[in-house]
This record gives structure tokens, C-alpha cells and sequence, in this order.
């Protein structure tokens, strides 16, 4: 059995003469690019029982889009309040606004805004949340 992949019948140069980058070139970039970079996020606000678990990674997607993931494991349980708290230490440079949500459990989702003049995440509202909770989102980074 062979790993070659299959051949590329799109074209390379367009009709104008410019070189053009394959729609599988490019999707193939996607599955075989970053592997993501763990960072240990620190929140401003963040109300905590107990000593929670908090792990994050970010994937750079391309030159200026990036994606990120923030977990956080309550040993009891953790409050968020929407508008002051925020994730302070993202380790890249935010170069336009985006947006985040958090989901946890069963509980749902609520969305939040990832800001470029301060470099802060600010996350939604939650309220004593006991199970993990995901914060996940997108913007323009440099």
C-alpha cells in the first residue's frame, strides 16, 4: 500500500498568468501545519474555590489568524464576571479584535471579546461552575 498523495489537477498559474496556490495545497497546509504551543494562561477576576487546573494552548492557523483553547478543572468551582474578567498573559501579540466562548458541561455557552489594545482575553460570565469549563477562540494575531 502507498502514502503518496494523490496528484494535483488544479492549476498552478491562473488565467492572467499569476501563480496560484492549489485548494489542496492549501487544506493540506491546514492538517499538516502547527501542532499548537502550550501556554499557562493567568486570569485578572477569575473567582476560584479551591486550586483549579488551568492549561491553554494556541494554534497559529496562518501569518495573522490564530486559534486558542483554555481549559480550566475546578478542584470546587469558579465564577467569572463578564467585562473584568480576563486571561492577561496571551503569549503572542493581538493585532485585531476577535471573539471567545466558554462551554462547559451542560451548562451551555456564553461569548466573550478577545481585545487588541490591552492584549486581553475577557471571558463570559459563569457562575460556580463545578465541571470543566472550555474557553475557546479566534483573531487576528502577528
Amino acid at each position: 500500500m502507498s502514502n503518496t498523495p494523490p496528484p494535483v489537477p488544479e492549476k498552478v498559474i491562473d488565467e492572467q498568468g499569476q501563480p496560484t496556490l492549489p485548494w489542496l495545497m492549501f487544506f493540506n497546509n491546514l492538517f499538516t501545519g502547527d501542532t499548537g504551543t502550550e501556554f499557562a494562561p493567568t486570569f485578572t477576576n477569575l473567582t476560584i474555590s479551591g486550586t483549579p487546573t488551568i492549561t491553554g494552548k494556541y494554534y497559529k492557523l496562518s501569518q495573522s489568524l490564530c486559534y486558542f483553547m483554555v481549559t480550566i478543572t475546578p478542584s470546587t468551582s469558579t465564577s467569572s464576571s463578564a467585562g473584568s474578567t480576563y486571561i492577561n498573559n496571551f503569549p503572542i501579540d493581538i493585532n485585531g479584535d476577535g471573539i471567545c466562548f466558554a462551554v462547559s458541561g451542560n451548562l451551555g455557552t456564553g461569548s466573550g471579546h478577545v481585545v487588541a489594545s490591552s492584549n486581553r482575553i475577557y471571558v463570559p460570565a459563569w457562575s460556580a461552575v463545578t465541571v470543566p469549563l472550555t474557553i475557546i477562540g479566534i483573531m487576528e494575531a502577528r
